[in-house]
Order: C-alpha cells, then structure tokens, then sequence
C-alpha cells in the first residue's frame, strides 16, 4: 500500500511542474542580466525588496523540491535508491558543466597562458568542487577578472548546496519514520513543526532590531523547502484555488519596503506554486510536455551570460545579450537533457544493482 494517498495528480503529463521550472530558471536568466551586464541591481530589488527575482525564483524552485523529492524519499524502494536518484539527478549533469566550464570557458578567457592555467591547482579543484556540489568554487585564474561583474564564474551553484543538504536532511527525516509503519502516522506532523520553527525563525530577524539574531541565512531556503514539504503531506487538507493564491502573493506583494514583506512571501508564494503545479486552465494545460531542461538552464546560465559580457557588454545593451543569454543556454540546456542527464537517470536501477552487488560482495551474508 502506497505510504501516503494523494489528491493531485504527480504524474509528469498531469501536473505543471516542468514548465514551471523552466520558467523559473529563466527568469534567474534575467535578473543576472542586470549585475552582470549593467552593474545594478535588478528591478525589484532596487525598489526596496530584501531579495532580487532571481532569489525569488530560488525561492520558488526550493518549494518545488520540497514537494517533489519529499515524495520521491516517501515512494523509492529503499534508502540507496534515493540517494542514487538524487545523485544521478545533479551530478553527471554538473561534472559535464564543469569540464565545459573549467576546459572550455577558462581557456577561452584566461589571461595566463595556457600551460600556466592547466597547472593552476584551482583548475582542478574547481572541477572537483563544482562536481560534488557541497563546497562550491566560484573562480577560475586569469577567468572574468575585468568583467563588470569581476571573478565570478558560476554564481548560481551556491543554491545546489543548499538543496543537496535539504536532501539529506529531508530523507533523514522520512527514512527514521519510515522504519516503523506506525511512525508513518507522525510523519506530517513532524514536518510541519519544522515548518513552523523555520518560518519563525527566519522571519524574526527582520521584527527585531538589526543583528538582534545572527545569521539567519541559513534557515531561508531551507524553509522554502519545508513549505514544499508540508504542501505535500497536508495536501488533503489544503485546498487549491488559484485565483486566491494569485490575489494572495500579489497582495503581499504590495506590503514591499515593510518588515511584512518577507513573513507574507512566506506563506504566499509556497501556496501560490502548490496550485500553479497542479492547475488545469487549458493554458498551463497547453504547456505541458517540455524537455525538463531547467536544471541545466540554470547551471549554464551564469557562465554563459559572463562570457557575452566579457566579450560584447562595450558593445551592446542589456536587452540583446539577455536574448542571446536566453538563446544559448536553452540550446546548451537541451543537450544537456538529451545527452547527459536523461540517458543517466535511465541507469539508475543499474547503478543501483551494482551498488548492491558490490556490497554483497565486500560484506557477505551473515558477517552483518
């Protein structure tokens, strides 16, 4: 019997996650297009929000995450099986990123020579960081130093860190109470405890008087994927209504340059994502079906955007080369999907096999 019964539907064809994704990695896209490009910052953040659209987005992909790799810890087959799907999900695309990156991108704009660049150490650990996700490197040597936005290389992998924690906190989590049936029962409760200390938590900093309580940092996102958690476990008792989330968030939205801002975007855009994902207005309907390229939109993005404004930013506006950005890396995205991410997460029950055998090999039966 499945561990959780659901109202909606979280077939790929009956929901909206996909293009939700890719519009959101998108959109981080455009609101690069500002720093790196121009020098400012993006729109909203310059009227007065605490966070531009990019971390908005983060925001909102943090949700998805919530929702969809809580289910996937709910439904895999066993503890390896999860961590194998996780694994195989981010990590063949980001070593092939990063060889593209370090070999392709750092030649191409280094200012050492090339023998000099190849026996930097930080080549190399720049593809090892950039591989494993949990100790991000953002430079390469001689690489974007004279950009309007100096140094960076990919600023947009902090985020994998966060969520690949989020990973391991949440399938902690859901494996424990997995282990008796019984606990199972608890399990929603549990998440939304962790909900409410999180939100709390992340929202007193800004009531208080400035450094009151230091750092909040670290709870932001994970709350974000908390709030995707709970959606999930509670989504009997959650109701979906579009037209109300969308009045709610753009209320909220209002509420910008007050300390309110950040509590209601808190409530607001978790809720506002839950119904757009599982929408039926022929519209999103009509969408459904795309590559699920956002992972790789969002990884190239940032590279791709330095390397037009290193090369073409003295020459042409924010608009053409925030196109041309969009252009490339939906193109490098695709092949990414097509050669490198989806022919890997078709092996995961191989690889999961051989893990398997592997172990069954080193510790045979009845030593445990």
């Amino acid at each position: 019997m499945p561990l959780f019964a659901y109202n909606n539907d979280w077939s790929q064809a009956g929901n909206n996650f996909d293009f939700l994704r890719l519009v959101l990695a998108s959109l981080v896209i455009v609101s690069h297009a500002y720093p790196l490009f121009v020098g400012t910052e993006d729109p909203w953040q310059a009227y007065g929000a605490p966070f531009n659209i990019g971390q908005m987005c983060v925001m909102a992909f943090f949700v998805i995450s919530g929702m969809l790799v809580t289910r996937s810890a709910l439904l895999s087959r066993s503890l390896l099986s999860y961590i194998v799907s996780r694994a195989m999900r981010l990590l063949p695309g980001a070593f092939v990123c990063a060889l593209w990156m370090a070999f392709g991108v750092g030649l191409a704009f280094t200012t050492l020579g090339v023998f000099d660049y190849l026996t930097d150490a930080s080549v190399w650990t720049f593809l090892r960081r950039n591989t494993m996700l949990m100790s991000i490197q953002y430079d390469l040597p001689g690489v974007f130093k004279e950009n309007i936005y100096a140094g960076a290389v990919n600023g947009s992998l902090w985020s994998l860190k966060v969520e690949i924690r989020m990973y391991i906190l949440f399938g902690t989590i859901v494996f424990l109470m997995r282990l008796k049936p019984v606990w199972m029962r608890y399990l929603k409760y549990v998440l939304l405890t962790l909900f409410i200390v999180a939100y709390f938590r992340a929202i007193l900093p800004p009531l208080l008087p400035q450094g009151a309580l230091e750092p909040k940092t670290n709870w932001i996102y994970g709350y974000y994927f908390a709030a995707g958690a709970v959606l999930l476990t509670w989504e009997k008792a959650i109701p979906r209504n579009l037209a109300v989330a969308v009045a709610l968030f753009c209320a909220s939205l209002f509420t910008v340059n007050t300390p309110f801002l950040d509590p209601l975007m808190r409530l607001t855009l978790p809720y506002l994502f839950y119904c757009l994902a599982f929408s039926q207005t022929g519209a999103l309907k009509g969408l459904r079906g795309c590559p699920d390229v956002s992972y790789g939109i969002y990884i190239y993005g940032f590279p791709v955007q330095q390397s037009l404004s290193a090369l073409f930013a003295d020459r042409f506006g924010m608009v053409p080369l925030t196109a041309a950005s969009l252009l490339i890396t939906i193109t490098l995205a695709t092949l990414s999907w097509r050669l490198v991410e989806k022919p890997t997460l078709g092996r995961k029950r191989k690889v999961e096999e051989a893990i398997t055998k592997l172990y069954r090999r080193v510790v045979p039966s009845g030593q445990i």
